[in-house]
């Protein structure tokens, strides 16, 4: 009796998950809800790596096509930053991305590993201070393009949980700014630059929608 409840348990499960697995939903909308993630260099920071912890930060649209999902996403934060290397500079940093890409199962059990890559635009804003004297403003904008894995749990009928991680090559123009205080002398420099940012972990939850069955 124990072996038949436990086999129907499982075949109830299976049915659960598998509309998913299969790719029955047409539509999917994600919520990036905790992310690790490598930010700009600031100024003169040292080559040092500088990560940031993020709670709900961004949004996702996905088109699903069997294993292969097309996603355009959103993702925005706005964190208050020390840094302690040759000055001390601390502030406000907003950071937002629009991009757009596609991902590619690799199997459709439960458990789905996935490749990703997006491509898009991302603006960083920096404004603080040097040394607790001196305004300081640095903005960077451009082109990302981000490669990465991810692994995907379905757990019951139109919901998954995700957690993926990339390596970004980010392309900008950057603007430096500095105004010393009491000084009416401000500097400024434009200059092209890109960085590689390694973004270990972002996890959120998956709704699907649109079955086409």
């Amino acid at each position: 009796m124990k072996k038949l409840l436990t086999l129907c348990a499982i075949l109830i499960l299976s049915h659960c998950a598998y509309a998913q697995m299969d790719g029955s939903f047409n539509n999917s909308v994600g919520i990036q809800a905790f992310g690790v993630l490598q930010v700009p260099k600031l100024f003169n920071e040292s080559s040092k790596d500088k990560y940031l912890n993020t709670g709900v930060y961004g949004a996702m649209i996905k088109f699903n096509d069997n294993q292969i999902s097309y996603r355009i996403s959103g993702t925005y934060f706005n964190k208050n930053i020390n840094i302690n290397d040759v000055d001390v500079t601390s502030g406000k940093l907003q950071d937002y991305a629009f991009k757009v890409g596609f991902e590619k199962n690799f199997n459709y059990s439960r458990i789905q590993p996935y490749f990703l890559m997006d491509l898009g635009y991302r603006s960083d804003e920096f404004t603080g201070t040097i040394n607790n004297t001196t305004l300081a403003n640095l903005s960077k904008s451009g082109i990302t393009v981000a490669p990465g894995f991810g692994l995907k749990i379905n757990v019951v009928r139109a919901i998954t949980f995700y957690a993926e991680g990339n390596l970004e090559f980010f392309y900008f123009q950057a603007k430096d700014s500095v105004n010393p205080e009491d000084s009416e002398v401000r500097t400024t420099d434009k200059y092209y630059k890109s960085q590689f940012l390694l973004n270990p972990v972002s996890a959120g939850i998956q709704f699907h929608f649109g079955s086409n069955n």
